[in-house]
Protein backbone atom coordinates (compact mmCIF):
# COMPACT_ATOMS: atom_id res chain seq x y z
CA UNK A 1 0.00 0.00 0.00
CA UNK A 2 1.24 3.57 -0.64
CA UNK A 3 -0.60 7.38 -1.15
CA UNK A 4 -0.01 8.30 -4.80
CA UNK A 5 0.40 12.27 -5.47
CA UNK A 6 0.03 13.62 -8.74
CA UNK A 7 0.91 17.51 -9.39
CA UNK A 8 0.52 19.41 -12.62
CA UNK A 9 0.98 22.72 -13.55
CA UNK A 10 -1.97 24.71 -14.66
CA UNK A 11 -1.97 26.26 -18.02
CA UNK A 12 1.17 25.39 -18.64
CA UNK A 13 1.68 26.03 -22.29
CA UNK A 14 -0.41 28.98 -22.46
CA UNK A 15 2.46 30.43 -19.63
CA UNK A 16 5.04 29.39 -21.93
CA UNK A 17 3.66 30.98 -24.60
CA UNK A 18 4.57 34.54 -23.39
CA UNK A 19 8.02 34.96 -21.85
CA UNK A 20 9.51 31.48 -22.74
CA UNK A 21 12.71 31.80 -20.77
CA UNK A 22 11.17 34.13 -17.31
CA UNK A 23 8.50 31.35 -17.04
CA UNK A 24 11.11 28.23 -17.43
CA UNK A 25 13.13 29.92 -14.75
CA UNK A 26 9.81 30.40 -12.73
CA UNK A 27 8.65 26.90 -13.54
CA UNK A 28 11.55 24.92 -12.86
CA UNK A 29 12.06 26.62 -9.08
CA UNK A 30 8.59 26.01 -8.19
CA UNK A 31 9.17 21.97 -9.23
CA UNK A 32 12.31 22.02 -6.98
CA UNK A 33 9.95 23.31 -4.09
CA UNK A 34 7.97 20.50 -4.81
CA UNK A 35 10.66 18.45 -4.40
CA UNK A 36 12.01 19.18 -1.57
CA UNK A 37 8.73 19.50 0.25
CA UNK A 38 7.74 15.68 -1.12
CA UNK A 39 11.47 14.55 0.83
CA UNK A 40 10.65 16.82 3.84
CA UNK A 41 7.59 14.90 4.21
CA UNK A 42 9.17 11.16 3.61
CA UNK A 43 8.00 10.78 0.31
CA UNK A 44 9.37 9.91 -3.21
CA UNK A 45 9.52 10.99 -6.77
CA UNK A 46 9.26 9.10 -9.39
CA UNK A 47 8.48 11.13 -12.06
CA UNK A 48 9.16 14.73 -13.69
CA UNK A 49 7.95 16.19 -16.25
CA UNK A 50 8.35 19.62 -17.72
CA UNK A 51 5.05 20.72 -15.53
CA UNK A 52 4.40 18.14 -13.20
CA UNK A 53 5.44 15.31 -10.71
CA UNK A 54 4.60 11.96 -9.28
CA UNK A 55 5.15 11.17 -6.09
CA UNK A 56 5.00 8.11 -3.58
CA UNK A 57 4.18 8.60 -0.02
CA UNK A 58 4.06 5.74 3.00
CA UNK A 59 1.13 6.93 4.55
CA UNK A 60 -1.82 9.18 2.94
CA UNK A 61 -1.39 11.54 5.91
CA UNK A 62 1.95 12.56 4.63
CA UNK A 63 0.86 13.18 1.33
CA UNK A 64 -2.18 15.33 2.10
CA UNK A 65 0.23 16.99 4.81
CA UNK A 66 2.55 17.60 1.83
CA UNK A 67 0.28 18.87 -0.42
CA UNK A 68 -1.64 21.59 1.97
CA UNK A 69 1.62 22.78 3.01
CA UNK A 70 3.12 23.12 -0.39
CA UNK A 71 -0.43 24.68 -2.21
CA UNK A 72 -0.54 27.10 0.66
CA UNK A 73 2.73 28.67 0.47
CA UNK A 74 2.96 28.47 -3.21
CA UNK A 75 -0.85 30.91 -3.20
CA UNK A 76 1.38 32.92 -0.85
CA UNK A 77 4.45 33.51 -3.14
CA UNK A 78 2.24 34.13 -5.51
CA UNK A 79 -0.49 36.03 -4.04
CA UNK A 80 1.35 39.30 -5.43
CA UNK A 81 1.69 37.95 -8.91
CA UNK A 82 -0.82 39.03 -11.91
CA UNK A 83 -3.06 36.03 -12.71
CA UNK A 84 -1.73 35.67 -16.62
CA UNK A 85 1.28 34.44 -14.97
CA UNK A 86 0.51 33.36 -11.60
CA UNK A 87 1.88 29.30 -11.59
CA UNK A 88 -0.47 27.33 -9.46
CA UNK A 89 -0.65 23.58 -8.96
CA UNK A 90 -3.51 21.14 -9.65
CA UNK A 91 -3.07 18.08 -7.16
CA UNK A 92 -4.38 14.63 -6.65
CA UNK A 93 -3.79 12.23 -3.92
CA UNK A 94 -4.59 7.98 -3.56
CA UNK A 95 -3.76 5.54 -1.70
CA UNK A 96 -3.64 1.55 -2.40
CA UNK A 97 -1.68 -1.24 -4.15
CA UNK A 98 1.20 -0.32 -6.59
CA UNK A 99 3.36 -2.40 -8.65
CA UNK A 100 7.44 -1.23 -8.71
CA UNK A 101 9.67 -1.67 -11.44
CA UNK A 102 13.21 -0.74 -11.46
CA UNK A 103 12.83 3.02 -10.81
CA UNK A 104 9.08 3.36 -12.22
CA UNK A 105 5.63 2.64 -10.63
CA UNK A 106 2.42 1.73 -11.76
CA UNK A 107 -0.90 0.06 -10.81
CA UNK A 108 -4.30 1.04 -10.85
CA UNK A 109 -3.84 3.61 -7.42
CA UNK A 110 -0.99 5.84 -9.75
CA UNK A 111 -3.98 5.49 -12.80
CA UNK A 112 -6.59 7.05 -9.92
CA UNK A 113 -4.24 9.68 -8.78
CA UNK A 114 -3.29 10.86 -12.50
CA UNK A 115 -7.21 11.28 -13.34
CA UNK A 116 -8.15 13.08 -10.31
CA UNK A 117 -5.47 15.54 -10.87
CA UNK A 118 -6.91 17.27 -13.98
CA UNK A 119 -10.12 17.35 -12.19
CA UNK A 120 -9.27 19.77 -9.19
CA UNK A 121 -9.53 23.55 -9.29
CA UNK A 122 -6.39 25.64 -9.72
CA UNK A 123 -4.46 25.53 -6.68
CA UNK A 124 -6.51 22.65 -5.24
CA UNK A 125 -6.26 19.44 -3.88
CA UNK A 126 -8.14 16.60 -4.74
CA UNK A 127 -8.68 13.16 -2.75
CA UNK A 128 -9.93 9.77 -3.01
CA UNK A 129 -12.75 8.66 -0.66
CA UNK A 130 -9.71 6.16 0.65
CA UNK A 131 -7.48 8.95 1.17
CA UNK A 132 -10.56 10.67 3.03
CA UNK A 133 -11.06 8.13 5.29
CA UNK A 134 -7.17 8.05 6.64
CA UNK A 135 -7.04 11.47 6.72
CA UNK A 136 -10.50 13.17 8.02
CA UNK A 137 -9.41 12.67 11.44
CA UNK A 138 -6.29 13.09 11.84
CA UNK A 139 -5.87 16.88 10.19
CA UNK A 140 -7.69 19.60 11.11
CA UNK A 141 -8.25 20.55 7.29
CA UNK A 142 -11.71 21.49 5.93
CA UNK A 143 -12.64 18.58 3.62
CA UNK A 144 -15.84 19.06 0.87
CA UNK A 145 -17.37 16.29 -0.57
CA UNK A 146 -17.42 16.40 -4.29
CA UNK A 147 -19.49 13.44 -5.02
CA UNK A 148 -18.83 10.33 -7.21
CA UNK A 149 -17.35 10.43 -10.52
CA UNK A 150 -16.54 8.18 -13.06
CA UNK A 151 -12.84 8.17 -14.30
CA UNK A 152 -11.72 7.44 -17.79
CA UNK A 153 -10.54 3.72 -18.03
CA UNK A 154 -11.39 2.90 -14.13
CA UNK A 155 -14.92 0.78 -13.46
CA UNK A 156 -16.22 1.15 -10.62
CA UNK A 157 -16.94 5.41 -10.01
CA UNK A 158 -14.75 7.12 -7.17
CA UNK A 159 -15.93 9.24 -4.44
CA UNK A 160 -13.81 12.45 -4.55
CA UNK A 161 -13.39 15.13 -1.49
CA UNK A 162 -11.85 18.62 -2.08
CA UNK A 163 -9.03 19.66 0.60
CA UNK A 164 -8.71 23.23 1.00
CA UNK A 165 -5.50 24.16 1.82
CA UNK A 166 -6.36 28.32 2.40
CA UNK A 167 -8.78 26.63 5.26
CA UNK A 168 -6.50 24.88 7.57
CA UNK A 169 -7.39 25.91 10.62
CA UNK A 170 -3.96 25.55 13.15
CA UNK A 171 -0.80 27.43 12.00
CA UNK A 172 0.56 23.85 13.18
CA UNK A 173 -0.02 21.66 10.30
CA UNK A 174 0.33 24.33 7.37
CA UNK A 175 3.09 26.74 8.86
CA UNK A 176 6.58 28.17 6.42
CA UNK A 177 9.39 27.37 8.65
CA UNK A 178 10.72 31.02 10.24
CA UNK A 179 13.69 32.50 8.77
CA UNK A 180 17.48 31.16 10.46
CA UNK A 181 19.58 33.75 10.44
CA UNK A 182 22.58 33.68 8.26
CA UNK A 183 25.86 33.59 9.56
CA UNK A 184 27.51 36.80 9.60
CA UNK A 185 30.69 37.85 7.08
CA UNK A 186 34.29 38.64 7.92
CA UNK A 187 35.57 39.45 11.19
CA UNK A 188 32.38 39.35 12.96
CA UNK A 189 31.43 35.62 12.47
CA UNK A 190 30.69 33.78 15.11
CA UNK A 191 32.07 30.49 14.11
CA UNK A 192 35.29 31.34 12.00
CA UNK A 193 35.20 27.36 10.92
CA UNK A 194 34.39 26.69 7.41
CA UNK A 195 31.31 25.46 6.82
CA UNK A 196 30.67 22.18 4.62
CA UNK A 197 27.76 20.72 2.69
CA UNK A 198 27.83 17.13 1.27
CA UNK A 199 25.00 16.44 -1.11
CA UNK A 200 23.82 12.78 -1.51
CA UNK A 201 25.65 11.05 -4.42
CA UNK A 202 23.39 10.33 -7.33
CA UNK A 203 23.30 6.56 -8.58
CA UNK A 204 23.80 6.82 -12.95
CA UNK A 205 21.93 3.97 -13.24
CA UNK A 206 19.10 4.99 -11.77
CA UNK A 207 17.80 1.88 -10.26
CA UNK A 208 15.99 1.94 -6.75
CA UNK A 209 18.73 -0.04 -5.28
CA UNK A 210 22.13 1.65 -6.36
CA UNK A 211 19.94 5.00 -5.34
CA UNK A 212 19.37 3.49 -2.05
CA UNK A 213 23.18 3.10 -1.84
CA UNK A 214 24.63 5.87 -2.94
CA UNK A 215 22.73 8.16 -0.93
CA UNK A 216 23.41 6.06 2.54
CA UNK A 217 26.92 5.61 1.24
CA UNK A 218 27.73 9.65 2.72
CA UNK A 219 27.07 8.99 6.15
CA UNK A 220 30.43 7.70 7.19
CA UNK A 221 31.70 10.76 5.06
CA UNK A 222 29.70 13.10 6.91
CA UNK A 223 30.88 11.27 10.39
CA UNK A 224 34.64 10.96 10.02
CA UNK A 225 34.36 14.46 8.82
CA UNK A 226 32.44 15.45 11.58
CA UNK A 227 35.18 14.76 14.08
CA UNK A 228 37.48 17.51 13.35
CA UNK A 229 37.08 20.27 15.10
CA UNK A 230 37.81 23.04 12.48
CA UNK A 231 35.15 22.52 10.14
CA UNK A 232 31.87 22.41 10.91
CA UNK A 233 29.61 19.92 8.70
CA UNK A 234 26.16 20.00 7.86
CA UNK A 235 24.00 16.79 8.56
CA UNK A 236 23.08 14.38 6.33
CA UNK A 237 19.53 14.17 6.93
CA UNK A 238 19.55 18.31 5.87
CA UNK A 239 21.26 18.07 2.85
CA UNK A 240 18.70 14.44 1.66
CA UNK A 241 16.55 16.57 -0.50
CA UNK A 242 18.49 17.37 -2.76
CA UNK A 243 18.81 13.95 -4.02
CA UNK A 244 15.82 14.53 -6.04
CA UNK A 245 16.75 17.26 -8.75
CA UNK A 246 19.60 18.33 -10.63
CA UNK A 247 21.94 19.32 -8.72
CA UNK A 248 21.82 23.63 -7.89
CA UNK A 249 25.05 24.67 -6.68
CA UNK A 250 23.68 28.11 -5.66
CA UNK A 251 21.17 26.80 -4.39
CA UNK A 252 22.56 24.57 -1.92
CA UNK A 253 25.25 27.14 -1.13
CA UNK A 254 22.23 29.71 -0.56
CA UNK A 255 19.66 27.35 1.87
CA UNK A 256 22.49 25.38 3.64
CA UNK A 257 24.42 28.51 4.05
CA UNK A 258 27.84 26.64 3.51
CA UNK A 259 31.25 27.70 2.31
CA UNK A 260 32.07 24.44 0.61
CA UNK A 261 29.99 21.76 -1.39
CA UNK A 262 30.97 18.30 -1.74
CA UNK A 263 28.79 15.96 -4.44
CA UNK A 264 29.38 13.21 -6.59
CA UNK A 265 27.65 10.22 -8.65
CA UNK A 266 28.13 6.33 -8.05
CA UNK A 267 28.01 3.20 -10.78
CA UNK A 268 27.97 0.02 -9.86
CA UNK A 269 28.74 -2.85 -12.22
CA UNK A 270 28.62 -6.07 -10.07
CA UNK A 271 30.52 -5.55 -7.57
CA UNK A 272 33.00 -3.18 -9.02
CA UNK A 273 32.36 0.50 -7.61
CA UNK A 274 33.50 3.79 -9.23
CA UNK A 275 32.96 7.27 -7.85
CA UNK A 276 33.17 10.65 -9.20
CA UNK A 277 34.06 13.21 -6.69
CA UNK A 278 33.62 16.94 -6.79
CA UNK A 279 34.35 19.38 -4.24
CA UNK A 280 33.49 23.36 -5.08
CA UNK A 281 33.57 26.67 -3.40
CA UNK A 282 31.20 29.69 -4.66
CA UNK A 283 33.93 30.38 -6.97
CA UNK A 284 33.77 26.88 -8.86
CA UNK A 285 35.25 23.78 -8.45
CA UNK A 286 38.21 23.49 -6.92
CA UNK A 287 38.88 20.00 -6.84
CA UNK A 288 37.32 16.76 -8.61
CA UNK A 289 38.80 12.77 -8.48
CA UNK A 290 37.80 9.44 -8.87
CA UNK A 291 37.89 6.59 -6.97
CA UNK A 292 37.42 2.82 -8.19
CA UNK A 293 37.06 -0.47 -5.82
CA UNK A 294 35.12 -2.99 -5.26
CA UNK A 295 31.86 -3.26 -3.09
CA UNK A 296 34.27 -4.95 -0.06
CA UNK A 297 36.28 -1.71 -0.02
CA UNK A 298 33.86 0.84 0.22
CA UNK A 299 35.14 2.13 3.59
CA UNK A 300 38.38 2.82 2.16
CA UNK A 301 36.97 5.05 -0.56
CA UNK A 302 34.88 6.94 2.00
CA UNK A 303 38.14 7.39 4.31
CA UNK A 304 40.16 8.10 0.94
CA UNK A 305 37.52 11.07 -0.12
CA UNK A 306 37.08 12.28 3.74
CA UNK A 307 40.95 13.23 4.08
CA UNK A 308 41.31 14.50 1.00
CA UNK A 309 38.14 16.80 1.38
CA UNK A 310 39.75 17.71 4.78
CA UNK A 311 42.91 18.57 3.46
CA UNK A 312 41.58 21.01 0.65
CA UNK A 313 38.83 22.68 3.61
CA UNK A 314 41.11 22.85 6.25
CA UNK A 315 44.58 22.61 4.88
CA UNK A 316 45.98 22.65 8.45
CA UNK A 317 43.79 19.55 9.82
CA UNK A 318 46.14 16.08 10.33
CA UNK A 319 45.77 13.03 9.00
CA UNK A 320 45.81 11.82 12.52
CA UNK A 321 43.22 14.18 13.99
CA UNK A 322 41.02 12.38 11.10
CA UNK A 323 42.24 9.12 12.42
CA UNK A 324 40.97 10.21 16.14
CA UNK A 325 37.65 11.28 14.94
CA UNK A 326 37.37 7.87 13.07
CA UNK A 327 34.08 5.49 14.11
CA UNK A 328 34.45 1.61 13.67
CA UNK A 329 33.24 0.23 10.48
CA UNK A 330 30.63 -2.78 10.13
CA UNK A 331 31.79 -6.16 9.53
CA UNK A 332 28.90 -6.43 7.69
CA UNK A 333 27.03 -4.11 5.02
CA UNK A 334 23.74 -5.97 5.90
CA UNK A 335 23.88 -4.46 9.23
CA UNK A 336 24.82 -1.02 7.90
CA UNK A 337 21.61 -1.51 5.13
CA UNK A 338 19.34 -2.43 8.17
CA UNK A 339 19.76 0.70 10.25
CA UNK A 340 19.34 3.25 7.23
CA UNK A 341 16.04 1.45 6.59
CA UNK A 342 14.89 1.82 10.34
CA UNK A 343 16.13 5.50 10.30
CA UNK A 344 13.37 6.07 7.19
CA UNK A 345 11.23 4.16 9.56
CA UNK A 346 11.53 6.10 12.94
CA UNK A 347 10.81 10.00 11.51
CA UNK A 348 7.57 9.02 10.67
CA UNK A 349 6.45 8.78 14.30
CA UNK A 350 4.24 6.04 13.59
CA UNK A 351 3.33 2.99 16.22
CA UNK A 352 3.44 0.78 13.42
CA UNK A 353 6.98 1.89 12.22
CA UNK A 354 8.80 2.08 15.28
CA UNK A 355 7.77 -1.63 15.30
CA UNK A 356 9.43 -2.59 12.46
CA UNK A 357 12.75 0.15 12.76
CA UNK A 358 12.79 -1.86 15.92
CA UNK A 359 12.85 -5.22 14.19
CA UNK A 360 14.98 -3.89 11.60
CA UNK A 361 17.82 -2.67 14.58
CA UNK A 362 17.38 -5.86 15.97
CA UNK A 363 18.32 -7.49 12.71
CA UNK A 364 21.41 -5.66 12.39
CA UNK A 365 22.79 -6.13 15.67
CA UNK A 366 22.58 -9.98 15.25
CA UNK A 367 24.07 -9.65 11.18
CA UNK A 368 27.20 -7.66 13.10
CA UNK A 369 27.23 -7.48 16.76
CA UNK A 370 29.75 -5.61 16.83
CA UNK A 371 27.85 -2.26 14.47
CA UNK A 372 27.81 0.26 17.50
CA UNK A 373 25.07 2.50 15.63
CA UNK A 374 22.32 -0.30 15.80
CA UNK A 375 22.17 -0.39 19.20
CA UNK A 376 22.24 3.38 19.95
CA UNK A 377 19.66 3.86 17.54
CA UNK A 378 17.73 1.01 19.32
CA UNK A 379 17.91 3.17 22.60
CA UNK A 380 16.57 6.37 21.05
CA UNK A 381 13.78 4.57 19.83
CA UNK A 382 13.01 3.43 23.02
CA UNK A 383 13.35 6.46 24.12
CA UNK A 384 10.63 7.99 21.59
CA UNK A 385 8.52 4.95 22.35
CA UNK A 386 7.88 6.25 25.66
CA UNK A 387 7.76 9.88 25.45
CA UNK A 388 4.73 8.91 22.62
CA UNK A 389 3.00 7.03 25.33
CA UNK A 390 3.54 3.38 23.65
CA UNK A 391 4.88 1.84 26.49
CA UNK A 392 2.51 -0.45 28.80
CA UNK A 393 5.80 -1.26 30.65
CA UNK A 394 7.82 1.45 31.56
CA UNK A 395 10.51 0.25 33.66
CA UNK A 396 11.33 -2.99 31.48
CA UNK A 397 11.52 -0.22 28.47
CA UNK A 398 13.90 1.78 30.41
CA UNK A 399 16.18 -0.91 30.71
CA UNK A 400 16.30 -2.53 27.47
CA UNK A 401 17.16 1.35 26.09
CA UNK A 402 19.53 1.58 28.48
CA UNK A 403 21.26 -1.58 28.05
CA UNK A 404 21.10 -0.87 24.47
CA UNK A 405 22.73 2.61 24.62
CA UNK A 406 25.25 0.90 26.97
CA UNK A 407 26.28 -1.53 24.37
CA UNK A 408 26.53 0.86 22.00
CA UNK A 409 29.50 2.53 23.79
CA UNK A 410 31.02 -0.36 24.76
CA UNK A 411 31.35 -1.36 20.75
CA UNK A 412 32.26 2.25 20.06
CA UNK A 413 33.35 4.92 22.76
CA UNK A 414 34.03 7.75 20.07
CA UNK A 415 31.10 7.75 18.60
CA UNK A 416 29.66 12.03 19.01
CA UNK A 417 25.84 9.82 18.47
CA UNK A 418 26.50 6.99 20.22
CA UNK A 419 27.49 9.21 23.50
CA UNK A 420 24.65 11.52 22.63
CA UNK A 421 22.58 9.49 22.94
CA UNK A 422 23.87 7.46 26.09
CA UNK A 423 23.55 11.24 27.76
CA UNK A 424 20.31 11.49 27.14
CA UNK A 425 18.90 8.63 28.28
CA UNK A 426 20.41 9.40 31.60
CA UNK A 427 19.08 12.44 31.77
CA UNK A 428 15.17 11.58 30.22
CA UNK A 429 14.86 8.57 32.00
CA UNK A 430 17.01 8.70 34.98
CA UNK A 431 17.10 11.92 35.55
CA UNK A 432 20.72 11.30 36.16
CA UNK A 433 21.57 15.01 34.95
CA UNK A 434 25.38 15.09 36.00
CA UNK A 435 26.41 11.87 34.45
CA UNK A 436 24.62 13.13 31.60
CA UNK A 437 26.68 16.14 31.10
CA UNK A 438 29.84 14.25 31.10
CA UNK A 439 28.79 12.08 28.02
CA UNK A 440 27.82 15.12 26.62
CA UNK A 441 31.30 16.47 26.45
CA UNK A 442 32.79 13.70 25.41
CA UNK A 443 30.04 13.33 22.80
CA UNK A 444 30.83 17.39 21.62
CA UNK A 445 34.75 16.47 21.31
CA UNK A 446 34.89 13.52 19.34
CA UNK A 447 32.08 14.99 16.83
CA UNK A 448 31.91 18.54 17.10
CA UNK A 449 29.55 19.20 14.65
CA UNK A 450 27.15 16.71 15.87
CA UNK A 451 23.57 17.88 15.79
CA UNK A 452 21.93 15.57 18.11
CA UNK A 453 24.92 16.32 21.01
CA UNK A 454 23.95 19.71 20.64
CA UNK A 455 20.41 19.32 20.61
CA UNK A 456 20.62 16.73 23.60
CA UNK A 457 22.70 18.68 26.09
CA UNK A 458 20.96 21.46 25.64
CA UNK A 459 17.70 20.01 26.82
CA UNK A 460 19.32 18.77 30.00
CA UNK A 461 20.95 21.49 30.33
CA UNK A 462 16.73 23.10 29.88
CA UNK A 463 16.03 20.40 32.58
CA UNK A 464 18.55 22.14 35.03
CA UNK A 465 17.27 25.65 34.80
CA UNK A 466 20.39 26.93 32.34
CA UNK A 467 18.14 27.80 29.81
CA UNK A 468 20.30 30.34 27.95
CA UNK A 469 22.27 27.94 27.55
CA UNK A 470 19.54 25.83 26.38
CA UNK A 471 19.11 28.33 23.99
CA UNK A 472 22.33 28.30 22.62
CA UNK A 473 22.68 24.44 22.00
CA UNK A 474 19.67 23.82 20.80
CA UNK A 475 20.11 27.19 18.40
CA UNK A 476 23.26 25.89 17.10
CA UNK A 477 21.54 21.74 16.91
CA UNK A 478 19.15 23.34 14.45
CA UNK A 479 22.01 25.43 12.51
CA UNK A 480 23.45 21.89 11.69
CA UNK A 481 20.50 20.09 10.61
CA UNK A 482 18.34 22.75 9.21
CA UNK A 483 16.74 20.98 6.67
CA UNK A 484 16.94 17.08 6.87
CA UNK A 485 13.79 14.79 7.60
CA UNK A 486 14.67 14.69 11.96
CA UNK A 487 14.34 18.29 11.75
CA UNK A 488 11.44 18.50 13.31
CA UNK A 489 12.61 17.06 16.45
CA UNK A 490 15.62 19.64 16.45
CA UNK A 491 12.78 22.23 16.14
CA UNK A 492 11.20 21.43 18.81
CA UNK A 493 14.11 20.96 20.96
CA UNK A 494 14.58 24.46 20.31
CA UNK A 495 11.12 25.40 20.87
CA UNK A 496 11.30 23.63 24.14
CA UNK A 497 13.94 25.64 25.52
CA UNK A 498 12.44 29.01 24.31
CA UNK A 499 9.64 28.02 26.38
CA UNK A 500 12.02 27.09 29.80
CA UNK A 501 13.74 30.67 28.93
CA UNK A 502 9.74 31.98 29.01
CA UNK A 503 9.77 33.28 25.13
CA UNK A 504 7.07 31.96 24.21
CA UNK A 505 6.33 33.82 20.72
CA UNK A 506 9.67 32.17 19.81
CA UNK A 507 8.33 28.79 21.57
CA UNK A 508 5.26 29.17 19.48
CA UNK A 509 7.32 29.84 15.92
CA UNK A 510 9.21 27.28 16.38
CA UNK A 511 6.83 24.17 17.96
CA UNK A 512 4.47 25.37 14.83
CA UNK A 513 7.24 24.77 12.09
CA UNK A 514 8.30 21.34 14.16
CA UNK A 515 4.55 20.44 13.89
CA UNK A 516 4.33 20.84 10.37
CA UNK A 517 6.82 18.51 9.92
CA UNK A 518 6.19 15.81 12.44
CA UNK A 519 2.13 16.04 13.49
CA UNK A 520 2.34 13.00 15.76
CA UNK A 521 5.19 14.31 18.15
CA UNK A 522 3.80 14.22 21.49
CA UNK A 523 6.42 15.79 23.02
CA UNK A 524 6.48 19.02 20.28
CA UNK A 525 2.30 19.42 20.84
CA UNK A 526 2.77 19.38 24.53
CA UNK A 527 4.95 21.98 24.42
CA UNK A 528 3.42 23.85 21.94
CA UNK A 529 0.28 23.80 24.28
CA UNK A 530 1.77 24.46 26.97
CA UNK A 531 3.43 27.82 25.20
CA UNK A 532 0.00 29.08 23.67
CA UNK A 533 -1.06 28.93 27.19
CA UNK A 534 1.39 30.89 28.31
CA UNK A 535 1.41 33.64 25.47
CA UNK A 536 -2.65 33.65 26.13
CA UNK A 537 -3.21 31.67 22.90
CA UNK A 538 -6.10 29.34 24.77
CA UNK A 539 -8.29 29.03 21.69
CA UNK A 540 -5.56 27.52 19.34
CA UNK A 541 -4.24 25.81 22.30
CA UNK A 542 -7.40 23.64 22.52
CA UNK A 543 -7.54 22.57 19.00
CA UNK A 544 -3.57 21.66 19.32
CA UNK A 545 -4.77 19.68 22.82
CA UNK A 546 -7.52 18.00 20.91
CA UNK A 547 -4.99 17.09 18.46
CA UNK A 548 -2.51 15.31 20.97
CA UNK A 549 -5.86 13.58 22.21
CA UNK A 550 -6.27 12.05 18.51
CA UNK A 551 -2.97 10.88 18.50
CA UNK A 552 -2.49 9.24 22.17
CA UNK A 553 -6.29 9.47 22.94
CA UNK A 554 -5.65 7.95 27.11
CA UNK A 555 -3.09 10.72 27.19
CA UNK A 556 -3.64 12.19 30.65
CA UNK A 557 -1.87 15.36 32.54
CA UNK A 558 -0.70 12.69 35.53
CA UNK A 559 1.59 11.07 32.99
CA UNK A 560 3.43 13.62 32.00
CA UNK A 561 3.69 14.50 35.47
CA UNK A 562 5.08 10.88 36.60
CA UNK A 563 7.24 10.76 33.61
CA UNK A 564 9.01 14.41 32.66
CA UNK A 565 12.32 15.23 33.87
CA UNK A 566 11.12 19.04 34.29
CA UNK A 567 10.88 19.59 37.80
CA UNK A 568 9.78 21.88 40.69
CA UNK A 569 7.52 25.22 39.68
CA UNK A 570 8.43 24.49 36.16
CA UNK A 571 7.07 21.32 35.74
CA UNK A 572 3.78 21.99 38.20
CA UNK A 573 3.37 25.01 35.76
CA UNK A 574 3.33 22.88 32.62
CA UNK A 575 0.99 20.31 34.12
CA UNK A 576 -1.82 23.25 34.94
CA UNK A 577 -1.30 24.87 31.23
CA UNK A 578 -2.18 21.39 29.90
CA UNK A 579 -4.91 20.94 31.85
CA UNK A 580 -6.35 24.72 31.18
CA UNK A 581 -6.14 23.56 27.01
CA UNK A 582 -8.18 20.51 27.91
CA UNK A 583 -6.23 17.69 29.02
CA UNK A 584 -7.67 15.35 31.14
CA UNK A 585 -5.89 14.96 34.57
Amino acid sequence: MAAILTADIVGYSTLMGSAEEDTHRRVCAEIRRLCRDIARSGGQVFGIAGDGVIAEFSSAVEAVTCALRFQTNCQRRTAAVSADRRILFRVGIHAGEIMVKGDQIGGTAVNIAARLEPLADPGGILISATVYDQVSQRLPSAFACVGERRLKNIREPVMLYAACAKTVPTGADVHTPPQRSKRSSGDDRRDYRPVLAVLPFRALHRSRSDTYFAEGMIDDIIRALSGLKDLLVISRSSTAGFKLIPVDMRRAFHELDADYVLHGSLRRHGDALRLTVELANQGGVIWADRFDGMLGSVFEMQDAIALRVASIVAPHLRSHELARAHRKRPDSLTAYDLTLQALSLIHRLERTSFIEARRLLEQASVCDAAYAPAYSHLASLGMQWIGQGWSDDENADCLAASHAAQMAIERDPSDAVGLSIYGHLQSYLFCDYNGAHEYFKRALAAGPSCASAWAYSGLTLGYTGETARAVVHAEHAVRLSPLGVDAFWLEHYLSQAYYLAGRYPDAITWGRASAAKGANNASNLRCLIASLVAAGHRAEARLVACQLLECIPEYRVRMFRSRTPLRGQVRDLFATQLLEAGIPD
